[in-house]
């Protein structure tokens, strides 16, 4: 089975398109899609146990049973899709298949998961017609994408296998990991330093000393990806972005083992729930979800590159890794645009819950139509920006320079009078407030760094003189 996925050639292949790399970018969102259905997974299993251990099942447990298991095989559809774009597929009998044709199945599987889950949201809120079709809008939007991406007429030549990309998908990758780095980065830092500035007698407690180790581990293992990232992004090699990217995987996963070993004995003093327990399961299989990811891929870019031998040249892609921008840019707008569907069509009890997924979704919006309506046009501008950084326009500059200006603002806006209010002294919970509006402007800054940095040739052409008669 290892085998089937190993690279069997490969080949030089003619660019799409000015701009456009062999590959599409198609890699990166392999990758992304691998992360999304590990975590839907994990996240999913932890609803079925707390559903069992709060009794849900004793009403209408079998719809629950049944849209728990839908999950679930949706989640594995979904991992499958995106192994398949970032390794390709190969029969049984050893021959390439479509590597697209795991995407097109997840994304009909996924409409009608959508459905289905909509008209069991239909038993469970009675009398809420507008809160299901809202449940089962937000569900569909991913699989809707990916069935266009999936029927596509550009990648229709790809179906014969998807050829590795000039730089065998190293910037993509690395803007993906810069991109989630600084994410960490900021929001696990930002932690820390105000868990630094609790009382001497909070400090004392022992839970105070548990969380400032956990968030510290993060801010750690954080910072060992985005310098993978920014390896990848600087060098034209594998060898030191793939050894930091070694780094980080081993560190990554040593650290979920020991911020889930942290948790479990500050969950047990506590005498919490079983609840806050499985969430520590949940949180560490979600840990060691992404490194896992990593280190396989660039195992297999590696191994491609001892496979291609001089046959290949390894040189910088043409886009430099936009186009995995492109795509983590629709992941994230696609999402964005489900919790806002949740947000608006639920019930008024579960606002709270999608405000929170919002916030660290990196959207931090409010209840008022004024803030949907400057939600959604964030969405807007960065799908426009998605697709024209995956089509490699000549307008992306202008519209990913407009996309990140617009949603700075947005950010910025809410953090205004939380930053007036701070006046001279900063105070521990005010300060926290302002989080969301950094991690906010996380995509959009990163987004206009990208697209405006300047890219050393990594060859250069020149004319080869005739020899003397």
């Amino acid at each position: 089975m290892v085998a089937s996925h190993e690279p069997r050639t490969a080949v030089v292949v003619e660019l799409p398109s000015p701009g456009l790399p062999a590959d599409h970018g198609l890699a990166s969102l392999g990758l992304i899609m691998q992360l999304a259905g590990r975590t839907t997974a994990a996240l999913t299993a932890l609803a079925a146990t707390v559903a069992w251990i709060d009794g849900w099942f004793h009403h209408r447990g079998e719809w629950i049973a049944i849209a728990i298991a839908l999950g679930l095989a949706r989640s594995h559809l979904h991992r499958v899709a995106g192994r398949d774009l970032t390794y390709g597929r190969h029969t049984a009998d050893g021959r390439t298949g479509d590597p697209l044709h795991a995407t097109r199945r997840y994304a009909a599987f996924g409409i009608a998961h959508a459905i289905a889950i909509g008209a069991i949201a239909a038993l469970v809120f009675e009398r809420r017609p507008a809160s299901a079709a809202g449940i089962a809008a937000a569900l569909a939007v991913w699989p809707a994408a990916l069935a266009v991406v999936g029927r596509a007429r550009r990648f229709t030549a790809l179906r014969a296998g998807i050829p590795l990309g000039e730089d065998r998908g190293l910037e993509g990758a690395a803007i993906v990991m810069t991109v989630l780095g600084v994410y960490g980065v900021l929001s696990a830092g930002g932690l820390v330093v105000l868990l630094g500035r609790l009382s001497p007698h909070q400090r004392a407690h022992g839970w105070g000393v548990m969380l400032v180790v956990v968030f510290a581990l993060l801010v750690v293992r954080s910072a060992l990806q985005l310098r993978a990232g920014l390896a990848g992004l600087r060098h034209s090699s594998f060898d030191r972005p793939g050894e930091l990217a070694g780094r980080y995987a081993a560190f990554g996963v040593i650290s979920a083992f020991c911020v889930a070993g942290v948790l479990s004995l500050l969950a047990m003093s506590e005498r919490l729930t079983p609840d806050a327990i499985l969430g520590v399961a949940a949180m560490c299989w979600m840990l060691v979800t992404w490194p896992m990811i990593v280190k396989r891929y660039f195992n297999h870019r590696q191994f491609a590159e001892l496979l291609a031998g001089d046959r290949v040249t390894h040189r910088r892609a043409p886009d430099a890794g936009l186009t995995g921008l492109g795509w983590l840019l629709a992941g994230h707008a696609a999402l964005v645009a489900g919790l806002v569907i949740l947000q608006l069509a639920v019930p008024p009890r579960f606002g709270s819950l999608f405000d929170g997924a919002l916030v660290l979704g990196g959207l931090a919006v409010g209840p008022s139509p004024l803030d949907a309506g400057l939600a959604a046009a964030v969405v807007v501008l960065e799908l426009a920006t998605a697709a024209a950084l995956i089509r490699m326009s000549d307008r992306r500059a202008a519209i990913a320079t407009i996309y990140a200006v617009f949603a700075g603002i947005v950010a910025l806006g809410p953090a205004l009078p939380v930053a007036r209010s701070l006046g001279h002294h900063v105070d521990t919970w005010t300060a926290i407030r302002l989080l969301p509006s950094a991690v906010q402007l996380v995509l959009p800054i990163t987004a206009l760094v990208l697209i405006h940095r300047a890219i050393a040739p990594a060859a250069r052409a020149r004319y080869r003189r005739q020899p003397a008669a």
